[in-house]
């Protein structure tokens, strides 16, 4: 598949999520153009959003297979509660993930005493060689590094940039994931600019929280033998600039070695750097399952809503087969778990569409 040679500029498309009251969020990926970064396959933005107006988030029970959700605040908190028996306080700072594996269900619900809501979710699909692996529920709070004018904090992965001034910021992450991701929360003072070392063989977006940048992408020059001079060479780089704006999301060009983000004059920037070793797999996603085929998907949501107590007795809708050989599940389990009781009502699925789902990849929907 030919690699993208240059910015990819992702525009946001807005989502209500939780009924006519909820809150709306500014979804840029899955995009018409790509369906991954790395193995990122979903990116929600929301707010900042002023509970009084919108009810805010209210999310109840609902299910996942295949893949992880990853949820960052920049303010407000969200009550975590999912088919593990876990129950968590997410907080701003702090990096929330649950990987779905074979299956599992969660609600998520802003507090009662949050004014404003701010930040994103993102999911990131797991590979096949670990896609039926047992859920899994972790919270880390990482450090803040930097200070002044650039102010980094690595959810996932490592980090390592240098600022303006000459100070190297670098840090790597606790969080362990199924396939090499990155994911950090980067603060500039209007005016400043940061160079951030990136991964030539990983792919990466840049999603603008607040203000604008302008981005100035480097790759090796390995197309220019006229220079007479080594590829990786400074002065053998190629250069790609662009600029990106708030809610904006901007795919970098493939084998980026360096990143330098300026931010505008005006507003202080904020921005969350993606990135992640190439997927390299064809997914399907549908709803809140990410699976390979659409029979996969069909019984999935099946054995969801017979769980619920939805469509289908239990005894008509099994286990899919591929879930019972590769996961840890027994016929007689509960693929999506129990819940606690005295919740929200589940949510139940959608409809499946008409015809069959068709399969995303690097490029977008697959023919």
């Amino acid at each position: 598949m030919s690699p993208f040679e240059d910015f990819v500029l992702l525009e946001p498309r807005e989502v209500p999520l939780g009924g006519p009251r909820g809150m709306t969020v500014h979804r840029t990926l899955p995009a018409r153009r790509t369906s991954l970064i790395g193995a990122w396959c979903f990116v929600d933005h929301f707010g900042p959003d002023d509970l009084s107006a919108s009810g805010g988030m209210q999310v109840p029970r609902h299910p996942h297979t295949g893949l992880a959700t990853v949820s960052w605040l920049f303010e407000g908190a969200i009550t975590h509660r999912d088919s593990l028996g876990s129950h968590a306080l997410i907080r701003p700072g702090e990096v929330d993930i649950m990987v779905a594996g074979s299956g599992i269900s969660h609600s998520e619900f802003s507090v009662a005493d949050t004014t404003i809501l701010h930040g994103v979710q993102l999911w990131y699909a797991l590979p096949d060689r670990s896609r039926f692996r047992d859920p899994d529920f972790e919270v880390s709070a990482p450090r803040q590094i930097g200070t002044g004018g650039a102010r980094a904090r690595v959810g996932l992965g490592e980090f390592r940039a240098t600022t303006e001034d000459g100070v190297v910021l670098e840090d790597r992450s606790e969080v362990r994931t199924d396939i090499p991701l990155s994911m950090a929360q980067l603060d500039l003072r209007a005016g400043t600019s940061l160079r951030i070392d990136l991964d030539p063989g990983h792919e990466y977006g840049l999603l603008v929280d607040r203000g604008a940048a302008q981005l100035r992408a480097d790759l090796p020059g390995t197309d220019l033998p006229s220079t007479g001079l080594p590829a990786g060479s400074p002065l053998a780089m190629k250069e790609h600039e662009s600029t990106i704006a708030s809610r904006e999301l901007m795919m970098l060009p493939d084998g980026v070695a360096q990143l330098t983000i300026r931010a505008e004059t005006g507003e202080d920037l904020r921005v969350m750097l993606l990135g992640g070793e190439p997927l390299g797999e064809d997914i399907i996603m549908w709803w809140n399952f990410v699976g390979r085929t659409h029979e996969e998907i069909e019984q999935f949501r099946a054995r969801y809503q017979a769980e619920i107590g939805v469509e289908h007795p239990l005894e008509s809708a099994p286990i899919a087969d591929t879930v019972l050989a590769r996961g840890g599940l027994a016929e007689q389990d509960e693929q999506f778990g129990p819940f606690a009781a005295s919740t929200p009502d589940a949510l139940p699925a959608p409809a499946l569409p008409h015809g069959r789902l068709r399969s995303r990849g690097r490029r977008g929907i697959s023919a």
